[in-house]
């Protein structure tokens, strides 16, 4: 048995120590239940004066120039904070359409363009380039399925750490999926394919996951608990398929 595939299980042991030991510990802090933090996409409560003609000027709603140009005087206005959903103007959902969601991110660039405020002041510039970019961060987020995810439990009161939740009880069964997976791909040891089985049996595994994903993120009401063991399940199993794809 190859000497990292020892220290795999050494690791997935500890793991399984740690989770015992962690069981015993409250999860992290997270809202109350039924009461999920709601995302932003009320227009009128995010009015704001006009840098240029101080006009109130209402913004994120379902057009796109109205994100961006004042009412009034049709100037550029610099980014406010806002969830993602509605600075894209898509419904606040995990279960979006990639159509759909690439099509409102074109829609918003065409207007942020930078040919568009070559003649502008700088001001004018600096304010297109920063609602561009708000833009591009909000599209990227949205149109991965587990960063969606992790963006809506974060929303909503029940984020996901970077560290994949291991901060918090990790299901034992779902570690155990994880280290034999990993062995799986000690086991193949660099074999074209087997890796690309190995590939097609997670990629199908991931697939099933932003299934489950979506029947927790979407239901209503949204159970905090479940909804998060189903993201963190889903972590797992893209972390494993890109493993996959840098030995191939």
């Amino acid at each position: 048995v190859p000497a990292h595939a020892d220290a795999t299980r050494g690791g997935m042991a500890n793991a399984l120590r740690r989770l015992a030991t962690a069981s015993s510990r409250v999860a992290l802090s997270r809202v109350a239940a039924g009461a999920p933090r709601a995302f932003v996409s009320d227009a009128s409560a995010t009015a704001t004066p006009c840098w240029s003609c101080d006009a109130r000027t209402t913004t994120l709603n379902d057009d796109a120039s109205a994100n961006f140009f004042c009412d009034a005087c049709g100037a550029i206005q610099p980014p406010v904070a806002a969830d993602y959903f509605a600075l894209l103007g898509v419904e606040p959902k995990y279960a979006l359409e990639s159509a759909a969601l690439e099509d409102a991110m074109k829609r918003r660039q065409k207007l942020l363009h930078p040919d568009k405020f070559s003649t502008k002041s700088e001001r004018e510039r600096r304010y297109s380039a920063d609602q561009a970019s708000a833009v591009n961060e909000a599209y990227g987020t949205l149109r991965d399925p587990l960063r969606r995810a992790k963006y809506i439990l974060e929303a909503r009161g029940w984020g996901v750490t970077e560290r994949d939740g291991r901060d918090a009880p990790v299901d034992p069964g779902l570690l155990m999926e994880v280290m034999e997976a990993r062995e799986a791909i000690d086991e193949a040891n660099g074999d074209a394919e087997k890796l690309r089985e190995l590939l097609r049996e997670h990629s199908a595994r991931v697939t099933a996951c932003e299934e489950e994903t979506r029947a927790a993120l979407d239901a209503t009401p949204m159970v905090g608990e479940s909804a998060k063991e189903a993201v963190v399940r889903l972590t797992y199993f893209v972390r494993i398929v890109e493993e996959i794809k840098t030995l191939l």
